[in-house]
């Protein structure tokens, strides 16, 4: 479907001012940087801002919750032949792998997170809710062979070793792809989790 005029500058006023927030986030602080200080940098109004985002705190969100979109649907789009415990896998390193010039971006990001205990709180909270989604998923895959218990500790296990070396990548100034770190590090785990997989008949 072709983008129209109007829906296309609503979407480079977005992008911009998402692009001026998040390097006043990373210059100044995220508690430092208030919604007058954005609109002025983007050369526009706090209440042109607020067409765009209900707070400054989902300039950041917004981020976060098209990442977990992207998770979900990579889960849902993976090869029916997988288990749970791979789809996951798989979806994961599909989804974190940053282009390179895109990663001082994304690092970026990581560093306002990492400095702003608050926000960061809030990412947390939303990821528990979309973490019931991510599970439902993998229990339709898994054909009722699992239990919840089971499913919750795959979705939680997974998504705390992949968060982990996200972080770590952006205090090592993220260098290379996140994604390489963050498929080592969930190999480690499915040598713990894959037996679950057995359960399912899948591979």
């Amino acid at each position: 479907m072709t983008e129209s005029m109007t829906d296309r500058r609503r979407r480079l006023m977005r992008d911009e001012l998402g692009r001026v927030a998040m390097r006043l986030f990373a210059e100044r602080g995220f508690d430092q940087v208030t919604v007058d200080d954005i609109a002025a940098a983007a050369g526009t109004s706090p209440r042109t801002f607020f067409r765009y985002f209900p707070t400054k705190d989902d300039v950041v969100l917004d981020y976060e919750r098209r990442l977990q979109r992207r998770l979900l649907a990579a889960v849902r789009n993976r090869p029916a032949g997988e288990g749970p415990v791979v789809a996951l896998r798989n979806a994961y390193i599909e989804t974190s792998h940053v282009e390179r010039g895109e990663r001082d971006r994304v690092r970026q990001l990581g560093q306002v997170l990492q400095n702003a205990p608050a926000l960061r709180a809030r990412v947390n909270g939303e990821r528990i809710a979309e973490d019931a989604e991510l599970a439902e998923e993998l229990a339709a895959r898994a054909g009722g062979r699992l239990g919840a218990a089971q499913l919750r500790v795959v979705v939680v296990a997974m998504g705390a070793v992949a968060a982990a070396e996200f972080r770590t990548w952006v205090v090592d100034g993220g260098r290379g792809d996140p994604a390489k770190r963050i498929a080592a590090a969930l190999d480690l785990v499915i040598d713990g989790l894959g037996s679950l997989d057995d359960r399912t008949g899948r591979v």
